[in-house]
């Protein structure tokens, strides 16, 4: 089972299984076959992975290859284990991509025999091409039984990436984690927008004035950290400007309100640990306090 040219399945059609699949084949891996439920996509799916790759019904994995990586809907995910131990599967390794939910969701295979773990690419795919540009180079997070963990190292190192090894139990608050370093900072802008907004700023114009300042941020952060990187009034401890901004959010939708104030909540704490005196941290809570 072990080397690199050992054959792999790939079952889902998803922009994330088809970079997965493109990418391991690019690299040497032995990517066969690719299985969906819909044998369109399943064709489609194949033929981007690569010209080895055959596009075949999820029963038939089981006979094709001994390592199959699992890249479905997270609600998919039990219900093409129970697939696969039906068809036999009773040896080898299976991973599946899902960050939110743990190698007991793969529960049938692994009472069948099989090791099971996770493969997580801490980074966002919208497209299969995309993901082909994105997924090298990136944190992959980890876990599950020892022989799975090793497979999932491999492909880890193949796509010269870090593996973050996860203990199970902590997968929720590590995709909690992911969630608000990705999705939550879609909502942020979003609502940064929404201000600008009221400020008689169109949407487009607002994007595009507020992209250099957002992208200097996240730079600053990763570069320095969130304490070193905190700029602004509450860095400042400056409560009359953020009474002014809560005047205005009275005019906000209550969730562009309500994400401002989370928000603040969390900057005072920060600028708390960069020794912002007591005073100030006093009276910017004030200043919010009424809020949602």
């Amino acid at each position: 089972m072990k080397g690199p040219h050992s054959p792999v399945a790939i079952i889902g059609a998803g922009a994330v299984a088809q970079a997965l699949g493109r990418l391991i084949s690019l690299r040497g891996g032995s990517v066969v076959a690719l299985a969906s439920r819909d044998r369109t996509r399943a064709e489609r799916a194949a033929a981007f992975a690569g010209p080895a790759v055959r596009p075949v019904a999820c029963a038939d994995v089981p006979g094709l290859a001994g390592r199959v990586l699992i890249a479905v809907k997270d609600e998919g995910i039990t219900p093409v284990a129970e697939e696969l131990a039906r068809a036999g599967m009773r040896r080898g390794v299976a991973l599946h991509t899902c960050g939110a939910r743990g190698p007991d969701a793969l529960a049938p295979l692994r009472r069948a025999g099989v090791a099971c773990g996770v493969l997580h690419p801490l980074q966002t795919v919208t497209t299969p091409e995309q993901g082909v540009s994105n997924l090298t180079g990136v944190t992959y997070g980890v876990a599950g039984d020892a022989a799975a963990i090793e497979w999932a190292e491999e492909i880890v190192a193949l796509l010269d990436g870090r593996a973050l090894r996860v203990a199970p139990e902590c997968l929720s608050a590590y995709h909690a984690g992911a969630v608000m370093a990705s999705n939550a900072l879609v909502a942020v802008i979003d609502a940064a927008v929404v201000l600008m907004g009221q400020a008689g700023v169109e949407r487009q114009a607002a994007l595009r004035a507020l992209e250099p300042l957002a992208r200097a941020s996240v730079d600053n952060l990763f570069a320095n950290g969130p304490s070193a990187a905190l700029t602004g009034p509450i860095a400042r401890g400056d409560a009359e400007t953020v009474a002014a901004h809560m005047e205005a959010l009275d005019k906000a939708p209550p969730t562009v309100s309500a994400l401002y104030v989370a928000a603040a909540r969390r900057l005072i704490e920060i600028a708390r640990e960069r020794d912002l005196p007591e005073a100030s941290v006093r009276a910017l809570q004030s200043a919010i306090g009424s809020g949602p």
